[in-house]
């Protein structure tokens, strides 16, 4: 790029940061006065509303204290005639429904349920529970209310006498009221929307419509939107409900075209003029470069005729000015330029010299590299064209005489060397200086292999020591796990019990326990937590325990999982969660009642070879939802029948194929077992089956098992 062009780039690129900066200080300045007219736009929205609200509201309570005055209306409530009520708000020129009257009453009782109601209230949940308790205690309240998901009214709640009890009057206008005397005092289109969004009320419906515009009701925010082909102002604001909680956003729309227009074209008529202004002044600037650098052009013609050899070239005297002093310039680089031929060959004899020595060190540092590395670096030194005398295969000798050197210094003349031979040279240098970084690179490569390998070692190390130690404790964790499941059996003789269990790693989720409750109630559960590993162990430790402990005092195990879920969903911050089947059998009678939170269903062998599952309940599993109501169910067992209980490490084993075992395969296994079969060696094996299944395949979850025959007899020192 010719320098002149540069100055010019250089100018241009001034003329833009000055434009640039001066339209972002007007740019700051324009956006801090938008965000001072935006706060003082909401904050006079704001106010607005508030005010209109307290007008509505003043209305609404007005009408609420005279109708909670009027001893007719408490008494025919307390006598429980809806007619006599009705005649005692006509009595008050109270018209329900009424343009100008209020558009619903409610009366709601201490027990929470409606006594009386006029007007469109069905389906409108018209107090929420903090502030009608603050009305039965004699406190008014009066504000917005969302009462279903699109309705928004103004209500005024006052308390009420009705006998000896306190009841809580409710009486509300619709929200459109409000809107169009909001509208009437902002002289604009009013909106108001739900937390979610939805259009609760509006002035103008079709002007909302057509802006189609998306905004969080939480936060305030005023600005300019375009629709229509007309410029709109928008000022959202957050309004609050009578609990004092964020219930939605008041949004006006008024049309700002005329006075943003004008605005809007001042701007683009500036940015337009200071554009203009900057391409003129480039177009000045380069005249005059263009002006000014003519002779020093043709100084530089005349410079790269000299630099092709061509000494014919002159200039005109140009006397003292720029042009004199490097016509003065190229004579004196004629003169040196044949004095520069002369000390060409003895510089050349030189660095051929210079070159072998540091050939011979080059080959002497290869041989500290690794072998693979030294041999690539021999291959660069020894290969084609490396460090050889003129490149005509000759390798330079570093006992070059003087005789030589002399006789080549005797065919200097004062004509530069050829060219080709200068690019020969050069090329011999540049050979040398890229074997030189790259042997350099190689080396300091080859370091950095070493120091990494340390450092990956010595972590290795490290990571062994801690893997070891992290084994031994999940070994410990294992065997503590597995010592606080019940090993022994019931020493009640009218039921059997055997349980199995294989964890799929050092500790798992699942478990089982089975505990008398009194003299002839026994309990019995299976269970297994969500996930793996030592979360899954720590949660199914808290939710045995807090079952155990449970169960010994609630008496219905639906009751047992109710209370076992509110504790473990209460504060369950990892969002795990465990499928429970917990069953109390009566051993004098043989019936079994238990509720199935999510599990699978246990099978069920009687003594005479049938085989079915268990019906399920309705439950899901624990600690998902705080607050389920477990359904209970119940099945009769007679003398010899058999529960066997399973969690899905079972069903869900794959083999190398990855094939699952299924439910189907279960089944056809314990249709298998003939019902006499000792419950230990039915559980063994259901676990053989799976194990011939999977052919070796890894273990992919926890297999737990629980077998329970009912033997019947009397319980234990009764005769």
């Amino acid at each position: 790029m010719l320098l002149r062009s540069r100055i010019t780039l250089i100018v241009a690129l001034g003329f833009g940061a000055l434009t640039l900066a001066l339209g972002s200080a007007s740019l700051v300045r324009d956006r801090l006065l938008e965000q001072r007219l935006a706060q003082t736009s909401i904050a006079a929205q704001s106010a607005l509303w508030g005010e209109i609200v307290a007008v509505e509201t003043g209305a609404l309570s007005a009408r609420a204290g005279a109708i909670a005055m009027n001893p007719a209306f408490g008494a025919a409530l307390a006598r429980g005639d809806q007619n006599d009520a009705a005649r005692a708000l006509a009595s008050l020129g109270i018209d329900v429904g009424s343009a100008d009257s209020i558009d619903f009453i409610a009366v709601i009782g201490a027990d929470r349920e409606p006594l009386y109601t006029a007007g469109k209230t069905a389906g409108l949940a018209l107090l929420d529970a903090s502030t009608l308790d603050r009305v039965l205690t004699g406190q008014a309240a009066a504000g917005l209310r969302q009462a279903s998901a699109t309705q928004l009214p103004v209500i005024a709640a006052s308390p009420l006498r009705i006998g000896d009890s306190p009841a809580a009057l409710v009486v509300g206008r619709d929200v459109q009221h409000a809107l169009r005397r909001y509208a009437s005092r902002a002289g604009a289109g009013v909106t108001l929307l739900t937390l979610r969004g939805r259009l609760a009320a509006s002035t103008d419906p079709g002007l909302w419509q057509r802006a189609a515009l998306t905004l969080s009701p939480r936060a305030a925010l005023a600005e300019q939107v375009d629709f229509d082909n007309r410029i709109y102002s928008l000022i959202s604001v957050p309004v609050r409900d009578i609990a004092d909680g964020a219930v939605g956003a008041i949004v006006t729309l008024s049309d700002a075209t005329d006075s943003l227009a004008a605005s809007r074209w001042v701007g683009r008529l500036a940015i337009a003029g200071a554009l203009l202004l900057a391409l003129v002044g480039l177009a000045l600037v380069n005249f005059y470069l263009w002006r000014s650098f003519r002779p020093l052009q043709a100084a530089i013609a005349a410079l790269q005729a000299l630099s092709r050899g061509d000494a014919t070239v002159r200039l005109e005297a140009g006397g003292s000015d720029e042009i004199g002093r490097i016509a003065q310039a190229v004579a004196a680089f004629r003169m040196n330029a044949q004095e520069l031929a002369a000390s060409r060959a003895l510089r050349e004899r030189v660095r051929r010299r210079q070159e072998s020595v540091i050939r011979r060190e080059l080959h002497a540092l290869a041989d500290a590299t690794d072998m693979t590395r030294r041999d690539e670096v021999l291959a660069l030194l020894d290969g084609p064209g490396a460090l050889q005398d003129g490149g005509h295969g000759a390798v330079v000798s570093p006992d070059l005489d003087a005789t030589s050197g002399a006789a080549a210094g005797s065919t200097i003349g004062a004509a530069s060397p050829p060219p080709a031979a200068q690019d020969r040279d050069d090329d011999q240098l540049r050979r040398l200086a890229r074997i030189m970084g790259d042997l350099t690179r190689r080396i300091v490569d080859q370091h950095n292999s070493l120091s990494t390998m340390v450092v990956e070692l010595r972590d290795a190390l490290v990571s062994k020591t801690r893997l070891a130690g992290l084994q031994q404790e999940l070994q410990i964790a294992s065997q503590v796990q597995l010592s606080i499941l019940p090993r022994d059996m019931p020493v009640d003789p009218r039921v059997n019990v055997f349980c199995h269990i294989t964890p799929a790693r050092e500790v798992g989720g699942d478990f089982y326990d089975y505990f008398p409750i009194d003299a002839n109630r026994f309990g019995f559960v299976i269970a297994d937590v969500s996930g793996k590993g030592v979360p899954a162990a720590l949660f199914m430790a808290i939710s045995r325990t807090l079952l155990k402990s449970t169960a010994l005092f609630v008496d219905s195990p639906s009751a047992c999982l109710q209370r076992l879920n509110d504790l473990l969903a209460a504060e369950n911050e990892q969002m795990l969660f465990v499928t429970v089947f917990y069953a109390v059998i009566d051993l004098s009678t043989g019936q079994v009642d238990y509720v199935n939170a999510g599990h699978n269903p246990p099978w069920l062998l009687r003594r005479d070879g049938d085989l079915s599952p268990l019906p399920r309940t309705r439950g899901i599993a624990v600690a998902v939802h705080e607050g389920f109501a477990y359904q209970q169910g119940m099945v009769q067992l007679a003398p010899g029948d058999t529960l066997y209980l399973y969690t899905d490490g079972i069903t869900e084993a794959f083999d190398v194929d990855g094939q699952e075992y299924g439910d189907a395969r279960l089944q056809a296994s314990l249709e298998r077992i003939p019902p006499a079969t000792p419950i230990d060696a039915l559980s063994q094996r259901v676990i053989d089956d799976v194990r011939a299944f999977e052919r070796g395949a890894a273990q992919a979850d926890d297999m737990t098992s629980l077998a329970l025959r009912y033997l019947g007899g009397r319980a234990p020192g009764v005769e």
